[in-house]
């Protein structure tokens, strides 16, 4: 059975600290059958909760995000992992049945390297009987790499990664760098994507929909929803909030493609106020030390993207 020979394993860090309650507790209401082995990744923190076995791997401050999944992967004993992330709130009852199918495929054919659980309706997909609604995901699609829900075989995914990258490099590089392995990638194929009843596992990755974490902050659904589950007392002032109406900003300033000239400038406005408002948090957090080092990582990045946009913008000028 599944259970038996998967793990569930929760990449975090110490930032996200205040998640790991409320995402287990939801998990222990939400997933009966959930697999016995649970790996949490932080960086130095450890967690329990109750009536749940939880294994904190500590990788330190100084490692990448890969090469803390790489250490924990290292120490599973499992053959396949169901991966995620601590903000994947549980908003309803896990299909245990459909993973348990996911599973027997895998078994029966060693080249599946992963049965993504998050729900794709891309055209592209092919269509195979044998997987009932689990399509496949050929070499020339994007993103065959990513952090949403999935069923991984462990040793494949460990081959996959590369010790340097970052999660967004990872999902973009990296499935660019395995676009000519013959392994068989699954993905779960639904017309609308976004009915919650359909979803093997059953959460919401969009901050539009205002449940999970999104640029750092909870987003507004949150409180509503752990409190319908009795879960209270969760931390939101750490972290900070964000609403509606603000993340509707974000999305239309931050991802704008093709902005006019007052909109590269809110863009860019936009861009160090969500800077500034990270190395606030990681200062709060991690102390000045360790905050240190953290908004050293953050600034080098974001500079570059900074730089790019300004002399983007002084050509069109």
């Amino acid at each position: 059975m599944l259970i038996d020979n998967c793990s569930l394993v929760v990449s975090s860090c110490d930032k996200y600290e205040t998640a790991w309650y409320p995402y287990f507790e939801l998990v222990k209401k939400y997933w009966k059958d959930r697999p016995k082995n649970i790996y949490l990744i932080t960086e130095t923190k450890t967690y329990t909760h109750e009536g749940l076995d939880i294994i904190c791997v500590n990788a330190g401050m100084k490692c990448t995000w890969s090469e803390r999944l790489f250490r924990c992967l290292s120490l599973v004993r499992t053959k396949y992992i169901i991966f995620s992330l601590e903000d994947f709130f549980l908003l309803g009852n896990v299909k245990s049945g459909q993973l348990e199918k996911c599973y027997e495929w895998m078994e029966e054919n060693s080249d599946i390297a992963v049965c993504r659980l998050a729900a794709c309706n891309d055209r592209r997909l092919k269509r195979s009987a044998q997987y009932d609604n689990f399509y496949i995901a050929a070499n020339d699609m994007g993103y065959r790499l990513d952090t949403q829900f999935a069923l991984w075989n462990r040793e494949v995914l460990i081959s996959f990664l590369d010790l340097s990258e970052n999660p967004w490099q990872f999902e973009g590089i990296g499935s660019e760098r395995i676009k000519d392995t013959n392994k068989v990638f699954l993905w779960n194929y639904a017309e609308d994507v976004f009915n919650i009843s359909s979803m093997i596992i059953p959460y919401r990755n969009n901050p539009e929909y205002g449940y999970d974490i999104a640029w750092g902050k909870w987003l507004w659904n949150n409180k509503k929803w752990f409190e319908k589950n009795g879960i209270i007392n969760v931390n939101f002032k750490k972290l900070g909030s964000l609403s509606e109406k603000s993340v509707k900003r974000r999305i239309k300033y931050l991802y704008n493609r093709n902005p006019d000239r007052l909109g590269k400038i809110i863009k860019n406005i936009y861009q160090l106020v969500d800077v500034i408002e990270r190395l606030a948090v990681n200062f709060r957090i991690y102390g000045w030390k360790a905050g240190l080092l953290e908004n050293f990582r953050i600034l080098r990045k974001h500079t570059k993207i900074l730089l790019k946009n300004h002399l983007n913008f002084r050509k069109v000028r």
